[in-house]
Parts: structure tokens; sequence; C-alpha cells
């Protein structure tokens, strides 16, 4: 490698962090304006005018409204497994309920706290986009709460009999509570009720 090859490298990674960060800075725009603003009646300059870029630059990190949608979509669901496995690193090896109620509480917090345009876009129908992310969100909750659940079968925890059923009822179950928080953001008992009452059910079903 030239001289030429090593100075370039600190100054493409420069480059490469200076735009994640005005991806970053368009994304927390877009959602603040289809917030205030409503999905439809938002327009891409006033998203530009909020994040302080040209609307230029927007385009040139987002081709579209659709485009836009579908990254803020992928960042909220990275957000929602960093946390995931934030709850679940420390109690890892921990019972199954342990670790189940680690599941349960990060999902719920993560829903309780979801911002303005998260309830805007929960009111919309499932279009492909959303459908596909669901579906990727689905598969990421599955496979760890497969971990889980063979981990407890292995200690003798939980009962294998029903086994291939188990994450289809705990996540019907989550489902089932989410919708009503949504119909109602002061539904009673609140979110971290919500997880602990699902946990205490569904354990009923399957601990030996």
């Amino acid at each position: 490698m030239n001289r030429d090859s090593k100075s370039e490298a600190p100054v493409k990674r420069l480059r490469s962090r200076l735009k994640e960060a005005t991806a970053d800075a368009i994304l927390s725009a877009a959602a603040a304006v289809f917030a205030r603003e409503g999905l439809h009646a938002a327009k891409m300059e006033s998203i530009a005018e909020q994040a302080g870029v040209s609307v230029g630059t927007l385009y040139n990190h987002f081709t579209d409204r659709a485009a836009l949608l579908e990254a803020l979509r992928e960042k909220r669901r990275h957000l929602l497994l960093e946390r995931l496995d934030a709850a679940l690193a420390p109690v890892e090896g921990q019972p199954a309920r342990v670790q189940l109620r680690a599941f349960l509480t990060a999902v719920f917090a993560h829903v309780a706290e979801r911002d303005a345009f998260m309830r805007v876009l929960m009111q919309l129908p499932d279009d492909a986009a959303r459908s596909q992310n669901k579906s990727r969100i689905l598969a990421e909750l599955n496979r760890r709460l497969d971990a889980i659940l063979d981990r407890g079968i292995r200690a003798g925890e939980v009962r294998p009999e029903g086994r291939a059923f188990y994450p289809a009822l705990l996540m019907g179950m989550v489902r089932g509570a989410l919708d009503r928080l949504r119909a109602d953001e002061h539904a009673n008992p609140p979110a971290s009720a919500w997880a602990e009452e699902i946990l205490r059910v569904f354990l009923k079903g399957i601990e030996v």
C-alpha cells in the first residue's frame, strides 16, 4: 500500500461517518415532520429544512417518501432488537421464566416509548413493505424466544409437549395486548403490567 492510500483511509472514514450522521438527522427530521403534518401532507422540503440540509442532499440519501418510511421502519426494528439483546444479556443462562420476563419487559417498554410518528404509522393499512418489515421483526423475536424455550426444556423447566407452538402462542398474546394499547394510549393496566400478566398466564401452560 502506498502513502497516498494510507492517507486517504482516515478521509474515507470521516466521509462515511458524516454520511451516516446526515442520514440519521434526516430520519429524525422525517419522523418529526410526518408526526406533525401527517404522512401524506408532509413535504420533502419541510423534512430537509428540519434536518438542516438541502433538498438535493435529502434525495441523495433517500430517493423518495417510500424510501424514507422504509428506513424509519428499519431503524425502529434495529432499536427494538438492540433493546432486547441488552435486556437478555444480563440474564443469559438463568431460568426460562427470568429470561422471558426480560424479553417481554423489553418489548413492552419499547412500545410504551413509541413516538408520535410511530402512532401515525401504526394507523396505516399494511402494505408490502410494512408486511415484510413485520415478518423480519417476528423472525428475529422468534429466534430469541426459541433459544430461551429450548434452554428451558433442556433444564427441565419447560414442557416439551407443544414446543412448536410456544412462540406463536406467546407472540399472539403480545399482539393482542399491543392492539389494546394502540387503541387506548391510557389503557389500564400500563404496559409494564401487561408484560407481567402475559408472562404469568403463559408460564401456567408451559412450566413443568
